[in-house]
């Protein structure tokens, strides 16, 4: 069965008879447009494998610009092809074969565009996609299914409903289509967590080789190139972590890709919490002795900055205390800990300044047969360079925290460490106020509890060591 009645939507098993009645209608086009048309392709859902869809053709017949059509439009009637009266979009010239032009059943729909446009490269890569991963089609068709039974007799809602489905596979699919000229791949997975804004995709190639791969916008070019050469210096250096493979350009020059091997193992973060406490202090131990190694990394020449470390820290806290003020979110305690920070500047004076990962935390630690890798080199503040102690923080539980300060040390921790975690600490806790409140509002009560915390912790910042530091510990002979 071919054909549907304009506004109807109605679904159908997959027809086989679809792809000799698009290979019938293709040569029939090509004998109209002749040499006119560049190429021509059966699209949609009809050309897509085991999907349920309408019993309408999609013909995409590229040429190579509008004005090559003046004289075939004319003739287009004559041979059961009308354009259409409504031209919903720029780019595509839209027609309708049928019968006769009295009838209202569609047989099929033909796109007239430009040959390479974004409209021809869309139809192509989202039928190809679908094509080679059968999941998506499923998932394709469950939504297809929900809106042609609540839009049966209204089309155009039935199209809107699966306008943000498609947009989203033809992103993943131009992303596809350019990875798998680079290479031959078999696995290719969206990955839906964390908040860089960032894709990232799980990738698996046909000899079984895994890697992650990271897309940025383009103008992000410099600083993506950045930390993949900082990446190559951390991995050269021995710390353990995803190997860097490549870096590159794709999508057509829109986006750069970092490719990087895949890591196994579980997120440290999502399971910590349940292991003995003597294991979470001996993996804070290695996740110190880590982020040790990684804090003496010999730095390139093209990262080391002249200006001092306590200028560059004062000038960022400083608007971050302004930001704060700006806000307009109350916070107990708030004043208590600024003070604290203006009364402790002389701290900064001669710091030292080395590599830092930027966002050291559990949640970029994975544990794979009890060894912790550490994920996301993404390049923060600070242009991730700058003292070292700064990124020692408390972490989920106090046994790994305390475990990542004995690591990290070596069990000698200098008097001075304590001033100068409780100064990042406290200041820290207030600094992420305004970052949550203008861009992760849904992280403000978190950043709110944390100042609490951090007043708790200090004794309003009376002391200096932290009361969730277990000094001297021992379990099981650690």
């Amino acid at each position: 069965m071919l054909g549907l009645k304009q506004n109807e939507v109605a679904l159908l098993d997959h027809q086989s008879e679809w792809e000799e009645k698009a290979a019938e209608a293709i040569n029939k086009l090509k004998e109209i447009f002749g040499n006119t048309a560049l190429d021509i392709q059966h699209i949609g859902s009809t050309a897509i494998h085991n999907i349920k869809a309408k019993p309408m053709l999609d013909i995409v017949l590229g040429v190579e610009n509008f004005d090559m059509l003046d004289d075939i439009l004319p003739k287009l009637a004559k041979n059961g092809v009308y354009k259409s009266s409504n031209q919903p979009l720029p780019g595509i010239i839209l027609c309708a074969i049928k019968e006769n032009r009295e009838s209202d059943i569609v047989l099929c729909n033909l796109h007239i565009v430009v040959i390479g446009s974004e409209q021809w490269n869309n139809h192509i890569v989202f039928r190809d996609y679908m094509n080679a991963f059968p999941q998506k089609v499923a998932i394709y068709e469950k939504l297809k299914i929900e809106l042609a039974e609540k839009f049966s007799a209204d089309r155009k809602a039935y199209c809107n409903g699966k306008t943000e489905f498609i947009n989203t596979c033809i992103s993943e699919a131009r992303i596809y289509a350019d990875m798998k000229r680079k290479f031959d791949i078999k696995v290719f997975k969206p990955i839906d967590k964390g908040l860089s804004g960032d894709k990232k995709y799980y990738i698996e190639t046909a000899s079984g080789d895994r890697f992650m791969l990271r897309l940025s916008d383009i103008i992000k070019s410099d600083k993506k190139k950045a930390e993949f050469e900082r990446m190559k210096q951390m991995s050269a250096y021995g710390i353990p972590m995803p190997e860097p493979v490549k870096f590159g350009v794709c999508d057509g020059g829109q986006s750069v890709y970092q490719l990087t091997a895949w890591c196994d193992g579980v997120n440290l973060e999502t399971v910590l919490s349940g292991f003995p406490e003597a294991e979470q202090y001996a993996l804070g131990i290695k996740a110190g002795m880590i982020l040790n190694k990684i804090h003496r990394v010999p730095i390139l020449e093209s990262d080391i900055t002249e200006e001092i470390w306590e200028t560059r820290y004062s000038g960022f806290i400083d608007d971050s205390i302004k930001s704060f003020h700006d806000c307009g979110v109350t916070v107990d305690g708030a004043g208590i800990i600024i003070d604290y920070f203006n009364n402790n500047r002389c701290l900064l004076k001669s710091r030292p300044q080395c590599y830092l990962h930027g966002d050291y935390h559990m949640g970029n630690m994975m544990l794979y047969e009890n060894e912790i890798y550490i994920i996301d080199w993404e390049i923060h503040l600070y242009n991730c360079y700058g003292d070292p102690w700064l990124e020692i923080t408390m972490q989920e539980t106090p046994h790994f925290s305390t475990g990542l300060i004995d690591g990290y040390f070596g069990g000698n921790i200098p008097d001075e460490f304590w001033r100068m975690l409780a100064f990042y600490s406290s200041i820290s806790a207030v600094s992420s106020v305004p970052w949550a409140y203008y861009c992760f509002p849904e992280e403000l009560d978190s950043r709110k509890k944390l100042c609490a915390d951090v007043l708790r912790w200090y004794d309003n910042m009376q002391n200096i060591i932290p009361s969730w530091y277990i000094k001297n510990y021992k379990a099981g002979g650690i």
